[in-house]
């Protein structure tokens, strides 16, 4: 984390910088208190209205730093967690498929949304807080010594070394409970989005049992809140007993002096405001560094998922000349087992994927794209191990449900311009924009056929070399799937394309309109 700290260590410098002005002004005004005292003791009357002008002179200058301190304080905050945000999604989109699927998409939501802000919060704050309140230490230290008098700065800076040790004690109990109840608050996302995706189901039967079910999430959630904040109460709670110690310590130091006769009046006074001012930075430190410990496992866990898995760099495969072979592939998964002994798919040719549910098709296709790893066995492309190469320019893959963003339809097909937009004649030619459409701006929102036919159109705006489709034409009415089935098996833009579709629809006439037809069970794929 120190690196990102490093990023804006010049806002960091000048909040540092101006807050050390604040202190050193804020610790002269207890000086002038001193010297108005010992002034009126004395009876050196015209001192006063040059004590007073001082004090009003740095009164208004530690006003304007604080002002500008704080400026810099939100700024350095802001650029901190728009760091961390940014790489962390950056690192996301970077990853191989096995390591994204580590963490669920709830868990990233609730990490970038709740746990980066907890580190700009509790880590990076915590972190300044300790070197300004550092700085406050050592001015007033100084300043007493010079000002009133050593042995009560030896006091008080005696028993606050004494005292320091008590984040070592509570930090990692903090910090352990701290980590139960985010990781409970993950599952908590989790469990609403399940919630609220699964709306349809809601009926006058279900309903009390998902709010049941629900509420016992809660319930685990606040308890795991409650027990972090009783951790955090308890710490705190030393940290209270700690500063209690130097303000008795500091009072008993000062009361004796001045039965004694060896301080004035005015550096008692001064004393006792000192001691305000000194045990400020001190309780400072003492909570900021039980925080940042608190936060050790919400580091390490960030670190992790920006460090770990990062995809490969692979040769890009930029045209394809033969085409895909499978050879001796064999694959479990659960209760399927498949074994390919030889399967090609041919440049230029158009295949339909046909067999039962639950037979492997998909599976098939998910092995081509590399989300599955073969047991043994190999897939090649024009003679080249897949696995050792970069197929995104290639090959175009389409899921049953291919993800549509939550952005308008140039957005959408172009995958926000990744691709070339699309020809305006194959858009009038498929898309029929419609009056309710509100000018395509969400295409979220749209139907589950009209949906289908912009993954087509991204198919076509990528214009691949490989097209891979899985029950592409599933929530289309009849007329779209004949005129884009035909498109992609029968266009002169396609004639040079291998496509490889998993279709439901095992009609002679549908079938004829393929070159070859594999058929796929859960022992075996033949042509």
């Amino acid at each position: 984390m120190k690196k990102y700290i490093l990023k804006i260590k010049k806002y960091i410098i000048a909040e540092i910088l101006l807050d050390m002005l604040c202190t050193i002004f804020a610790a002269y005004i207890p000086v002038l208190q001193k010297e108005m005292f010992d002034s009126l003791g004395g009876g050196k009357l015209s001192q006063i209205p040059v004590i007073i002008v001082l004090f009003v002179v740095l009164q208004m200058l530690s006003g304007v730093c604080t002002y500008f301190c704080m400026l810099y304080t939100w700024k350095g905050a802001i650029q901190f967690e728009t760091i961390l945000k940014r790489d962390f999604i950056k690192a996301l989109l970077h990853k191989d498929e096995k390591s994204f699927y580590t963490y669920s998409t709830s868990d990233y939501i609730s990490l970038q949304g709740n746990d980066i802000t907890a580190l700009e919060q509790d880590y990076l704050q915590p972190w300044v807080d300790v070197l300004r309140s550092i700085n406050m230490f050592v001015i007033y230290a100084v300043v007493i010594v010079v000002y009133v008098d050593w042995r009560i700065a030896l006091a008080i800076i005696g028993s606050s070394f004494l005292v320091v040790a008590g984040p070592r004690i509570t930090g990692r109990i903090v910090a352990d409970k701290r980590l139960i109840y985010q990781n409970q608050m993950a599952e908590y996302v989790n469990r609403i989005t399940d919630i609220l995706n699964g709306y349809k189901l809601v009926n006058r039967i279900t309903r009390d049992h998902i709010i049941r079910v629900h509420e016992d999430t809660l319930r685990t959630t606040a308890d795991r809140r409650f027990a972090y904040g009783k951790s955090k109460t308890v710490s705190l709670s030393m940290n209270e007993i700690a500063i209690r110690i130097i303000q008795i310590v500091s009072f008993i130091c000062a009361c004796v002096l001045l039965v004694r006769g060896e301080i004035s009046i005015g550096a008692g006074v001064a004393t006792f405001s000192y001691v305000s001012s000194f045990i400020a930075p001190l309780e400072s430190i003492l909570y900021d560094v039980n925080t940042i410990q608190s936060t050790s496992e919400v580091q390490k866990k960030f670190l992790d998922i920006l460090n770990t898995g990062i995809r490969r760099e692979l040769p890009v495969q930029q045209n394809v000349e033969k085409g895909i072979s499978l050879q001796n592939v064999e694959f479990h998964i659960g209760a399927l087992h498949m074994k390919i002994d030889e399967l090609n798919f041919e440049k230029g040719k158009k295949y339909a994927i046909i067999g039962s549910n639950g037979s492997g098709k998909s599976t098939l296709l998910k092995l081509i794209m590399q989300y599955y790893k073969p047991a043994s066995g190999e897939i090649l492309l024009d003679g080249k191990p897949i696995s050792e190469l970069d197929t995104s320019v290639c090959i175009s893959y389409v899921d049953q449900n291919e993800y549509i963003f939550q952005a308008g339809l140039e957005d959408n097909v172009t995958v926000y311009g990744s691709y070339p937009s699309i020809r305006k004649q194959i858009l009038d030619r498929y898309w029929i924009r419609k009056q309710d459409n509100a000018g395509e701006s969400d295409c979220q929102k749209m139907s589950g056929g009209e949906k289908q036919i912009i993954a087509f159109l991204r198919v076509v705006a990528r214009d691949a070399s490989i097209i891979i489709m899985d029950e592409p034409f599933s929530a289309m009415d009849a007329e779209n799937t004949e005129k884009i089935q035909d498109y992609l098996l029968r266009s002169k833009e396609m004639s040079g394309k291998t496509v490889i579709l998993i279709t439901h629809d095992i009609s002679a006439e549908t079938l004829a309109k393929y070159d070859c037809i594999v058929r796929v069970n859960e022992f075996h794929c033949e042509l």
